[in-house]
């Protein structure tokens, strides 16, 4: 194999500040040991992240990660098209002439005056409950034009009239850099879809789903976030196209993405060292999310999430690198490109970094 992408697709970093200080991991995600199992029982323990750091060629991402890995792909003609009409790939042929948004649950946290965005606050929800919310959302907004559709992933997929996805959305996951306020949607047509934001966050909180998360302790579905809108694709698969170049993980992107290429996405491996060795497929990409992991160890901070990361996938990744059985391994998060070949652990002259001052 070639090459191996790990992507973090909602690791989003504030920016550096002024000065010679250079951004680190926050104080209350310092390092803490490592089981003895090699889990993250504590943070800050990412070897592979901190080498990458300190050795990998470094390039900013203006367009986002998304266009890098369309053209990473072969596929150049997606890079510019919104994330929700690639994302509606897989249902093409029911979004003929139709606008679309991905549709992101949000378990927000209140406070005295607003509400409030973190790590955790992005939600996967189980197939069964967002094909109970789409059901629903017909039964309630039957007239409104609008349908909701679940994707694979725990997200959903708002479709509307031709046309009515013009205004500029923030993705969810860089709600970490700003306000709610500031995010939401601006520009022609931003009236019209926050007032659709508004009346489906009446509708939730009153949602017998919601009701039934609160009893067994999840958190709940506050509101469903539009972003990404843009025109359903009506290009056909390219079924014709060699795609040989696996992709895992169950980002709706990504999904879209290899099926507008004439393939499949695969659930994402315990670890990367198995898919080192697959068979005919000279390139992997591999999409995770540093919230899903949060979800599921409530006592974890950022730093364990990435050393989890490191763990499962970065660093099985480096050691096939130095073993010879991979060319380049190249990470995606925050806007930023590191990539690595093996031969760079030799310009020792680099100083060390921290895990993540390489993506800052």
């Amino acid at each position: 194999m070639r090459e191996i992408v790990i992507v973090v697709a909602d690791l989003y970093l504030e920016p550096e500040p002024a000065g010679p200080t250079p951004i680190a991991a926050p104080a209350a995600d310092a390092a803490l040991p490592v089981d003895s199992a090699g889990a993250a029982a504590g943070a800050g323990a990412a070897p592979g992240l901190e080498h990458l750091a300190r050795f990998a060629e470094r390039k900013a991402l203006p367009e986002g990660w998304r266009a890098w890995v369309a053209r990473w792909a072969g596929l150049p003609e997606y890079a510019g098209e919104a994330p929700a009409s690639v994302a509606a790939a897989p249902l093409a042929a029911a979004l003929a002439d139709r606008s679309v948004w991905l549709a992101t649950p949000l378990h927000l946290l209140a406070g005295l005056t607003s509400l409030h965005f973190d790590r955790r606050s992005i939600l996967r929800l189980a197939r069964p409950e967002i094909e109970e919310l789409g059901a629903s959302f017909r039964e309630t907004f039957g007239d409104s034009g609008f349908d909701l559709q679940p994707l694979a992933g725990g997200e959903l997929l708002l479709s509307g009239p031709a046309g009515s996805a013009r205004s500029r959305t923030t993705e969810p996951a860089r709600l970490l850099l700003t306000s709610i306020d500031e995010a939401l949607a601006r520009g022609e047509g931003a009236a019209a879809l926050r007032r659709l934001s508004t009346e489906i966050e009446m509708w939730l909180h009153a949602h017998p789903l919601n009701a039934r998360r609160a009893r067994r302790g999840a958190p709940v579905v506050a509101s469903l976030w539009l972003w990404g809108g843009g025109e359903a694709l009506i290009a056909p698969p390219r079924a014709s196209r060699e795609l040989r170049d696996v992709a895992f993980g169950s980002d709706a992107y990504v999904r879209g993405l290899w099926r507008l290429a004439g393939g499949e996405t695969r659930p994402m491996p315990v670890d990367f060292a198995a898919v080192v060795g697959e068979v005919g497929a000279p390139r992997a990409l591999g999409v995770v999310e540093v919230g899903e992991l949060l979800q599921t160890e409530a006592s974890w901070r950022l730093a364990h999430a990435m050393a989890e990361i490191d763990r499962r996938l970065i660093s099985p990744a480096l050691a096939a690198l130095h073993r010879g059985e991979l060319e380049r391994l190249t990470l995606l998060a925050n806007d930023r490109c590191l990539t690595v070949r093996a031969a760079d652990r030799w310009r020792r002259w680099r100083r060390r970094r921290s895990a993540l001052e390489g993506l800052a």
